[in-house]
């Protein structure tokens, strides 16, 4: 059997983009996995099925001798193990395994973007950044993004060329809708276990709790809905710029960490959001949909791709607070039709994003292109 290799940054991006692909791919390759192994996250790899499992320190943080050993160590990994193919997820993974891979001579490297850093960044960052996302595409035989939207934005700002390539409708491994599945009695046991009433109404988002995924603008706009209208807003992901601290005065607004079953804490909620700045694809959004969540998200490149305006969801600019205050408040008070976009969103989820279809177009990828 053939050998490949991902490589990514962290075990949470591994199980959250390539478990799918992975368990998939194992069935014909030989598939090893390097990650960075000090992280809490680290139970989440578990579940992968791959041959072995390598430590790498590859950090998100720029850390000149760290990455420079980092890709000295990669670099004789690759020329003892001799894979046949490697394939990164995540700017820093993909920069020093592109590059190691360059040097150490493996024919097919293959690099998935899924979402830019440089798009919140200003001035020398942004364009070094912007410059690494470059590098990276130069470096790497086959390009695949994520999403359609973010294609045309990285094809428009000549970081890839033409040939890059989405998988099918776009995700990296599409939603399970079995596991995505909406289940009253899994609803009603979280609600009651978080004492919730059936009259209030739940926003959420689950991601990372970061300023460029919008999380500020959501809590500020959800401050200025009137107590009166008996509303929570769940928080769900780490908290790693804690805003918790900042927040958490408000009884409305509940902090959660990172959850390993999203397919059962999304359920909770009434309205889905997220009103991110950056995104390469909405995976947390299809998923949310699978569960017939209606969407409030921004109208960004990445997230475009995911929700049908007015359908599935509604869509604002990102960064109107105003804008996404007075969309909180329409869900509220409009209940029946955003049930009604929750159960559209289903069907579309169904039509486009299923594990089935996005997993059937990674075999078909492979076999094309590494067979």
């Amino acid at each position: 059997m053939k050998k490949i290799c991902f490589i990514v940054s962290s075990p949470l991006t591994a199980s959250s983009f390539l478990n799918g692909p992975i368990n998939k791919l194992s069935r014909i390759y030989e598939v090893y996995l390097i990650v960075n192994l000090n992280n809490k996250h680290n139970n989440l790899i578990d579940k992968l099925n791959v041959k072995k499992v390598f430590h790498f320190e590859i950090i998100r943080n720029i850390s000149v001798f760290r990455d420079i050993m980092c890709l000295i160590k990669m670099i004789y990994f690759f020329k003892k193990n001799k894979f046949h193919a490697i394939h990164s997820v995540s700017p820093k993974a993909g920069l020093i395994a592109m590059l190691g891979g360059y040097i150490s001579g493996i024919e097919i490297r293959i690099h998935t973007f899924t979402g830019q850093v440089w798009v919140t960044k200003k001035g020398v960052i942004r364009s070094a950044l912007k410059f690494t996302d470059k590098l990276i595409s130069k470096l790497s035989t086959l390009v695949l993004t994520d999403g359609r939207s973010q294609l045309e934005f990285l094809i428009k700002n000549k970081i890839v060329d033409k040939e890059a390539k989405v998988l099918g409708k776009g995700s990296i491994s599409g939603v399970s809708l079995k596991k995505f599945n909406p289940v009253n009695k899994v609803r009603d046991k979280l609600r009651k276990q978080f004492n919730i009433n059936k009259n209030q109404w739940v926003f959420m988002y689950l991601g990372r709790l970061k300023k460029d995924k919008g999380i500020i603008d959501l809590i500020e706009a959800f401050l200025k809905i009137k107590k009166e209208k008996n509303t929570l807003l769940f928080l769900v992901g780490d908290d790693e710029e804690n805003l918790k601290k900042k927040y958490n005065s408000d009884s409305r607004i509940l902090f959660l960490p990172h959850n390993d079953k999203p397919e059962d804490i999304i359920q909770v909620c009434d309205t889905f959001c997220l009103p991110s700045y950056r995104e390469g694809f909405g995976v947390s959004v299809i998923e949310a949909s699978s569960l017939k969540k209606p969407i409030i998200s921004s109208d960004i490149y990445g997230l475009k791709d995911t929700v049908v305006k007015e359908k599935t969801g509604l869509l604002f600019q990102a960064g109107d607070i105003e804008k996404l205050k007075t969309l909180l408040i329409y869900a509220i008070n409009n209940k029946t039709k955003m049930k009604e976009m929750g159960s559209n969103g289903r069907d579309y989820v169904e039509e486009n994003f299923s594990e089935e279809k996005i997993l059937l177009e990674w075999e078909n990828f492979y076999f094309e292109n590494v067979d």
